[in-house]
């Protein structure tokens, strides 16, 4: 009986030696359990106090509706962004991205696109009008219109300036997230505006007794650049460590450069967190600008999908 105790406790004394093992293995005393879970930083960016950096190359792919007023003479160009996708990276090609470093309620924030839209729209087979019989005259007498157009705009914009964070509020009282967070940015705004339309037009006159030819070139060009001040704000809402919803609002200018200038920018993302430090998102960004001058009057809206990725450092 005595050897029968004696072989149970070395058995129990055997089996105890992995789990002792195990939990002298963790650190600061902590189960091993515990020791993964504080490796494992389950906080979303807004809760840290340490430094962070984020580089987010985006695609914004971008419709235009564009007037312009100079000298009594209004050109409309307007394309929407499902038109731009077969053209992207030829006659339409853009470049985008955001820069921002984090230490805690504070950082700095870069955001950048330029953008390239070019078009060559042209009738090569005219147009022929009877005016004969639209002026019920009694002699052959037509007019036939060729022409054809070119039209290129670029528009480029840099946001730089601080970030700060006002404050966050957690949605359950009993846990961390969901999340909502406030932030606001602003700083400066360099912006950039070229666009350039020409028109060939050729008209031929043909009557009774002789044909005569005209044609004409008619070009518009505007272009501006200019540094204004800005000021926007950011809402998240943090789902859980691995979805975030960001909502950007900014507005700029306020007539303070030149020409009576005012822009808006806004943008709204979904973000999934696909790696330790990896978000890809998809979303959409709306931005108009208008200003005007005594012989020139400009608006724009450029709207369409955003694709990008976060990645944190």
């Amino acid at each position: 009986m005595r050897k029968l105790k004696n072989a149970l406790f070395v058995i129990t004394l055997l089996l105890m030696l992995p789990c002792t093992a195990g939990y002298a293995a963790g650190e600061d005393g902590k189960p091993p359990e515990e020791v993964v879970q504080a490796k494992e930083d389950m906080r979303v960016p807004v809760q840290k106090e340490e430094w962070q950096f984020f580089v987010a190359p985006y695609m914004w792919v971008s419709g235009m509706d564009v007037n312009t007023t100079f000298l009594g003479h209004t050109t409309t160009v307007s394309q929407g962004w499902y038109d731009m996708v077969p053209r992207l990276f030829s006659t339409a090609i853009g470049a985008m991205g955001r820069l921002e470093a984090w230490k805690g309620r504070w950082g700095i924030y870069v955001d950048s696109y330029f953008t390239y839209l070019g078009a060559s729209p042209s009738d090569s087979a005219g147009k022929t009008i009877d005016l004969g019989r639209r002026l019920n005259l009694n002699i052959p007498l037509t007019l036939q219109l060729n022409g054809d157009l070119k039209i290129i705009s670029r528009a480029a914009n840099v946001d730089f300036g601080p970030r700060f964070l006002v404050g966050t509020l957690p949605l359950n009282a009993d846990k961390p997230l969901p999340l909502l967070s406030f932030e606001v940015i602003g700083g400066g705004r360099y912006n950039f505006y070229n666009q350039y339309i020409k028109l060939n037009l050729d008209a031929t006159l043909t009557g009774p007794l002789q044909t005569r030819t005209a044609g004409g070139v008619l070009v518009s060009k505007v272009e501006r650049s200019f540094l204004e001040p800005f000021l926007g704000m950011r809402f998240g809402l943090w789902i859980n460590p691995k979805v975030a919803a960001l909502l950007r609002f900014t507005v700029g200018g306020f007539g303070f450069a030149e020409d009576n200038n005012l822009d808006l920018d806004m943008e709204l993302d979904l973000g999934y967190k696909v790696h330790k430090n990896i978000y890809a998102y998809a979303g959409w960004r709306a931005r108009y600008v208008t200003f005007s001058t005594n012989n020139l009057s400009f608006s724009a809206w450029f709207n369409g999908p955003v694709l990008g990725a976060v990645f944190a450092f």
